[in-house]
C-alpha cells in the first residue's frame, strides 16, 4: 500500500495556508463545489490580516460562516497556531459543525481529551459552555488545555450564555437568598421603606436596584456567604468565576429572584480563552459590536474594522408585512385565527418575547419551545409538518431553513429575561445604543426562517410597538440595508393590497409560498440593489468602561474614576451621560464617599432611571395647566403627519395592557396619555424614589395622584399593600403640596373591590379593566380623528376631539374612573 501521507505538497515542505486553498485540497462531499464569492472575499480579508487578533467576521444569516470559520481554523493550525478550537453557543449547533466539517473534510472532534486535538491535527468543536464555567476542564484562572486559535461563531449568542455564568440567580426557596435578604434588608429599607414593604409583600413587579454603597460595604459578608453555600446549585458553576469581583456587581432584588452580575465579563479567569494568540469572533450583520469589549475585553481599534463581503450580501426572500399597519382594526384573534389555517398544510413558528405571551397561543400550537426543549422541537420542525410553534424568548441560535418555517410571526417586542437587563435598559431606554440594540433583535427574530441565498419566508410583525420600530426614523434607520430594502418591497406590496381581513392576506403570500418567479424577481432585485454599509457600532464610553472596570480589580481606583469621568465628558446624549455617572459614582465611592453621592445626584438630574442618592434630590412641584386644549396641541405638533400620530397612539395602546412584565412602560404610557391629552405629567417615584407612579396637573389646582398596578393579573381584589401605597402617595401629596391644592387619588387596577383588610380613603378611584377598556377606546378615537386629514394641526379640532371623548379635566374623572367597593 502507498501511505500518500509521506508526499510533500510542491515537492518541499511546505504547508498550504492560504484557506481557498486549502478548499481545494480537501476529500469533500459533492454539495461543496467551491467558496461562494462572499465566503471567498472574506477568507482572502482575514488571511491578509490574520496577525491581528481580536478580528470579527460579519456575514449575513445563511451565508456560509460555518464553512468559513472552519478553514481559518485549519489555516491556523497549517500555520503552527495549535491547539484550535470552535466555539458554538449551544450542544445543539455543536452537532450542526461536527456534521458540516465532516462533510467538507476536515478533522475535527468534540472531546478535548482526543490526542489529535492537542497535536494540533483537529479542530475541537465545543459549546461556550463547556469552556467559560467555575468547573471549566480548560482552567479557571489557570491554563490546564492550552488554546491558541480560537472562533466564536455566532458571537453575541456566545456572549449570552457568558452573561448567565458570570450571573448569579437565586431564589426564595435557597438558604443563599434568604440569607443576602437577611443581610440587605434592613439597609433596604432604611434607604426606600416603600420599596422594601412591597418586596416584603411579595409584589412581583417591584425590580429593585440595590444601591451601589449597601452593596459594596458588604461585599466582605456577600463572600462569605458564597463560600457558606458554595456547594447550593446557584453557585457550584459559578463563584469561582465571581469571588474576585463581588465588590464591582451589580445586585437587583425582587420578590422572586435575587441576581448579581458585574458590569464586564473578568474573562481573563478563564486564561486559555483570554490568552489565545488568535480569536476570531463571527457575528450578525448588525450588531452592537461594543459588547465584545465589555464580556470579551477585545481590542477596540481592531473590532473597529470588520471583515465582511464586498456589497449587501445574499439572503433568501423574506416577504415581510405588518397587518395592522394595512388595517388597524384587525384583531389578535384575527390573526391567531389565519395563523392556524396556514398551518394546516405549512409549518408556521411564533417567536414570542414571554411565557405570559405564549399562553396567548396555547390553543392554537402544537408545540411551545424554550431553552430546555428548543432542540427537540426544532428537529420535528424540519423533518415535516408540526404546524403552529411558539418560541419563548428565541430570537437567535436557531436555524429554521426551507418547509421548517414558511411563515414566521413576530409577536411583540424582543424583551428581556434578566432583571439586571431589564434595569439596564430601562436606564438607556430611547438612546441610540438602547434603539440599536432593539433593532438588532428584531433583525435576529425575522432571520430564523431564511437560512440560505435559496430559502423563502413570510414575516408577519404583529403589535403595535414592531409596527413603530419599523417605521420611526429613530429605529428604521438603523436595519441592515437588506431588510430596509425588503421592507421597501413589502410597502410597494401594501400598496395594492385592500385588507378587509386577514384571509385577504393568503393570496399574496402565496407568491412566498409558491416561490413565484416574478415575486422571487423583485425580491432578489431588491437585495442586489441595496447599498454596501461597514455597520459597526460600539457605545463610545464601552472602552473607558472597560478600563475602568480592570483598573478597580487591581485596586486603582483613582485609574478607575479618571476612565469614567473622560466617559462622562464624551458622551453626546443626557441619558447615557447619566447612566455613566452612577458608574463614576460607583467607583468615586471608594475614593470619596461624599463626592461619590453628589456624583449621583447630577446623575439622576440627567437621566431619571438611575439609582437615587441617599439624600439630596430636591422634588419640583407640578403645576397644572391654564390651557388644556393649548397644551394637547403643542404636543401633538410633535408628529410629521396624520400616520404617525396614528403608529404612536397604537403602540401606547399596546403599552396600557395588563401584564406582570412590562409595569415600567404601563407608568411610562401613563405619563403619555396625560401629556397627549394635556395635562401637565409627571412620574415622581421614578424621578426622586417617592410619591406615586404617575401624577397629573389636570387645572385649577387640581391633581390626579396615580398608582399604577397593571402587574396584578392574578388578583381577585385589591390588596392592603396596594391600599397603603395609595394612602402614602396621598400624604405625600399633601407634605409637597399647599392645602389650596385638591388631588382625587385613583388606583389602576384590574378589579374594583378592595380587600377586607384594606382601608381606602373615601375618596379613592379605580381605573378597572372595564374603564381601562374605554379608555383605550376613546384614545384610539382621538388619535384616528385627529390623524384624519391631519386636524390635529388645527387647535379647534384638537378642542373638539377633546370634549366628544370626554377626555377634558373636569368630565375625564367621571367617564373614565369609578367608585370602589369592599
Amino acid at each position: 500500500m502507498i501511505n500518500f501521507d509521506l508526499f510533500k505538497s510542491g515537492g518541499n515542505d511546505s504547508t498550504i495556508l492560504e484557506p481557498r486553498k486549502i478548499f481545494t485540497t480537501l476529500t469533500r462531499a459533492p454539495r461543496f463545489k467551491r467558496p461562494s464569492d462572499e465566503q471567498g472575499e472574506v477568507l482572502d480579508g482575514w488571511f491578509a490580516r490574520r496577525a491581528e487578533n481580536d478580528l470579527t467576521v460579519k456575514m449575513n444569516t445563511g451565508s456560509g460562516k460555518t464553512l468559513v470559520g472552519l478553514l481559518l481554523l485549519q489555516s491556523s493550525l497549517n500555520e503552527g497556531l495549535r491547539p484550535a478550537v470552535y466555539i458554538t453557543p449551544d450542544k445543539y449547533l455543536t452537532s450542526q459543525v461536527i456534521a458540516e466539517a465532516r462533510d467538507l473534510g476536515i478533522p475535527v472532534t468534540d472531546s478535548e481529551d482526543d490526542a489529535g486535538f492537542m497535536r494540533g491535527e483537529k479542530i475541537l468543536v465545543t459549546n461556550i459552555r463547556k469552556i467559560v464555567n467555575g468547573r471549566s476542564v480548560f482552567g479557571v484562572k489557570e491554563v490546564k488545555i492550552p488554546l491558541e486559535s480560537v472562533v466564536i461563531d455566532d458571537a453575541h449568542a456566545c456572549l449570552q450564555s457568558i452573561e448567565e455564568q458570570f450571573r448569579i440567580e437565586t431564589t426564595p426557596a435557597s438558604p443563599l437568598y434568604k440569607d443576602l435578604w437577611a443581610l440587605l434588608s434592613e439597609p433596604i429599607r432604611q434607604y426606600n421603606a416603600m420599596d422594601h414593604a412591597r418586596l416584603m409583600s411579595g409584589d412581583p413587579t417591584v425590580i429593585f436596584e440595590l444601591p451601589f454603597w449597601i452593596w459594596k460595604d458588604r461585599s466582605a459578608d456577600i463572600v462569605s456567604l458564597m463560600m457558606k453555600h458554595k456547594d447550593l446549585e446557584e453557585l457550584l458553576f459559578k463563584r469561582d468565576l465571581l469571588i474576585d469581583v463581588v465588590d464591582l456587581c451589580q445586585c437587583v432584588i425582587s420578590a422572586k429572584r435575587i441576581e448579581i452580575a458585574p458590569r464586564c465579563i473578568p474573562i481573563d479567569v478563564i486564561p486559555a480563552l483570554s490568552r489565545a494568540k488568535r480569536k476570531v469572533f463571527m457575528t450578525a450583520t448588525l450588531a452592537n459590536d461594543g459588547i465584545l469589549v465589555s464580556h470579551f475585553k477585545a481590542d477596540p481599534a481592531a473590532i473597529s474594522k470588520p471583515i465582511k463581503p464586498k456589497g449587501a450580501g445574499d439572503m433568501g426572500d423574506r416577504m415581510i408585512i405588518a397587518p395592522q399597519e394595512l388595517n388597524r382594526d384587525i384583531k389578535f384573534d384575527d390573526l391567531k385565527k389565519f395563523c392556524a389555517g396556514v398551518a394546516s398544510k405549512r409549518n408556521v413558528v411564533v417567536i414570542v418575547p414571554s411565557k405570559n405571551q405564549a399562553s396567548n397561543w396555547k390553543d392554537v400550537a402544537s408545540l411551545t419551545l424554550d431553552k430546555d426543549n428548543i432542540h427537540e422541537g426544532v428537529e420535528k420542525l424540519k423533518n415535516g409538518h408540526v404546524g403552529i410553534a411558539v418560541l419563548i424568548n428565541k430570537y437567535d441560535g436557531v436555524d429554521l431553513p426551507g418547509t421548517a418555517c414558511e411563515m414566521l410571526i413576530l409577536d411583540g417586542v424582543p424583551g428581556y429575561s434578566s432583571l439586571i437587563s431589564r434595569v439596564n435598559a430601562a436606564a438607556l431606554e430611547g438612546t441610540i445604543g438602547s434603539n440599536i440594540d432593539l433593532v438588532q433583535r428584531i433583525e435576529q427574530g425575522m432571520g430564523r426562517g431564511v437560512r440560505s441565498s435559496e430559502d423563502q419566508c413570510v414575516v408577519l410583525l404583529w403589535g403595535a410597538n414592531l409596527t413603530k420600530a419599523i417605521n420611526y426614523y429613530e429605529t428604521a434607520k438603523f436595519f441592515t440595508e437588506i431588510t430596509k430594502a425588503q421592507l421597501r418591497v413589502a410597502r410597494q406590496l401594501a400598496r395594492q393590497i385592500d385588507l378587509k381581513s386577514m384571509s385577504d392576506l393568503l393570496p399574496i403570500l402565496e407568491y412566498s409560498f409558491n416561490k413565484d418567479a416574478s415575486w422571487v424577481r423583485v425580491s432578489k432585485e431588491a437585495i442586489v440593489h441595496a447599498p454596501d454599509t461597514n455597520y459597526f457600532y460600539m457605545e463610545g464610553y464601552v472602552g473607558d468602561q472597560r478600563a475602568s472596570f480592570d483598573g478597580a480589580r487591581i485596586r486603582q481606583y483613582k485609574r478607575s474614576v479618571d476612565f469614567m469621568q473622560n466617559a462622562v465628558n464624551n458622551s453626546t446624549e443626557d441619558s447615557v451621560k447619566g447612566y455613566i455617572k452612577q458608574q463614576l459614582a460607583e467607583y468615586m465611592h471608594y475614593v470619596d464617599r461624599t463626592e461619590a453621592q453628589k456624583t449621583l445626584i447630577s446623575a439622576v438630574a440627567l437621566n431619571n432611571r438611575v439609582v437615587k442618592p441617599i439624600e439630596g434630590i430636591e422634588y419640583k412641584k407640578l403645576g397644572t395647566p391654564e390651557d388644556q386644549v393649548l397644551n394637547a396641541h403643542k404636543f401633538l405638533e410633535r408628529f410629521p403627519d396624520g400616520n404617525d400620530l396614528v403608529l404612536w397612539v397604537n403602540a401606547l395602546l399596546d403599552d396600557l395592557d395588563w401584564d406582570l412584565h412590562t409595569t415600567k412602560r404601563f407608568e411610562a404610557a401613563i405619563d403619555n396619555v396625560g401629556q397627549i391629552l394635556g395635562f401637565s405629567s409627571q412620574r415622581p417615584e421614578l424621578e426622586t424614589g417617592k410619591g406615586p407612579d404617575n401624577l397629573w396637573g389636570v387645572g385649577a389646582h387640581r391633581y390626579f395622584i396615580i398608582e399604577c398596578k397593571s402587574g396584578a393579573v392574578v388578583s381577585e381584589t385589591i390588596s392592603k399593600a396596594d391600599c397603603n401605597q395609595l394612602l402614602g402617595s396621598v400624604s405625600w401629596f399633601n407634605q409637597n403640596y399647599p392645602p389650596a391644592n385638591t388631588a382625587t387619588p385613583i388606583i389602576i387596577h384590574p378589579k374594583f373591590k378592595f380587600g377586607q383588610e384594606a382601608s381606602p380613603a373615601a375618596n379613592f378611584r379605580v381605573i378597572d379593566s372595564v374603564k381601562l377598556l374605554e379608555l383605550k377606546d376613546a384614545l384610539k378615537s382621538f388619535g384616528i380623528a385627529l390623524a384624519t386629514g391631519n386636524k390635529y394641526r388645527s387647535r379647534d379640532d384638537v378642542a373638539s376631539a377633546l370634549n366628544d371623548g370626554k377626555l377634558i379635566g373636569p368630565s375625564f374623572e367621571a367617564q373614565f374612573t369609578r367608585s370602589y367597593t369592599r
